[in-house]
């Protein structure tokens, strides 16, 4: 039976303790939440489908097989980061390694990150940098990553000014009018002092509940599963 592993970081500051690990079917009700105001740039999403879409492509990257990324390869990681032990954000990570013409190297590409309405404004954007640069940088070993920003985020656009993140270029963003590209690299990557850095590793059978949406399901279950 195939197996999936996963990979959990802990970054701990003083008494509290940020976690970022595989998004479960258990976290279903939070990504629904979280994404129910997303600005996506097309209309009709449906969160419910989304979430099975973001635990397939996770799932399916990490079937029988785990990090580092092998090159000619991309991969997705969907995770949730929680803060003592209270989810805050879902992020959705795509690492591309020489899958596309004139990239050499392994790189993050555009990821993806939503707040749950009750975790906003209370300045863990900061944290969620913090914990993924050290995940992508340190743990992943990606060169650089890119990211997508919407122009009317001013408070995320002002954070990018204020790292010197490279500006590449501005595009449409379909319903949420204009979005800039920006790109950090590892090199500009120190790790901030204050946080111990823990990551943990575990495997489970790819048929465990936790990954029983009916997409995974459907990959291992015989089309006349469940006849009498």
């Amino acid at each position: 039976m195939a197996t999936i592993t996963e990979n959990t970081l802990t970054m701990t500051e003083g008494s509290d303790v940020y976690t970022m690990r595989p998004m479960l079917l258990s976290d279903k009700t939070f990504f629904t939440e979280t994404m129910a105001d997303f600005p996506y740039e097309a209309s009709g999403v449906d969160t419910s489908r989304s979430f099975d879409k973001y635990m397939i492509m996770w799932v399916s990257c990490f079937q029988d097989s785990d990090y580092p990324i092998q090159k000619g390869t991309e991969k997705v990681s969907t995770s949730i980061i929680l803060k003592n032990n209270v989810p805050f954000c879902m992020t959705k990570h795509t690492y591309d390694y020489n899958c596309h013409e004139g990239n050499t190297v392994l790189f993050e590409r555009d990821p993806v990150v939503a707040f749950h309405p009750s975790q906003r404004g209370k300045g863990l954007y900061r944290k969620y940098l913090d914990i993924t640069h050290y995940w992508i940088y340190i743990f992943v070993g990606v060169e650089y990553s890119t990211y997508e920003t919407y122009d009317k985020v001013v408070q995320i656009k002002k954070i990018q000014k204020e790292k010197n993140w490279q500006y590449l270029n501005t595009k449409s963003a379909g319903l949420q009018g204009t979005k800039h590209v920006f790109k950090n690299t590892k090199d500009q990557y120190s790790q901030p002092s204050g946080y111990t850095f823990k990551v943990t590793k575990a495997t489970y059978d790819l048929t465990n509940e936790r990954y029983a949406t009916p997409a995974v399901q459907a990959t291992y279950l015989a089309w006349d599963s469940g006849l009498s």
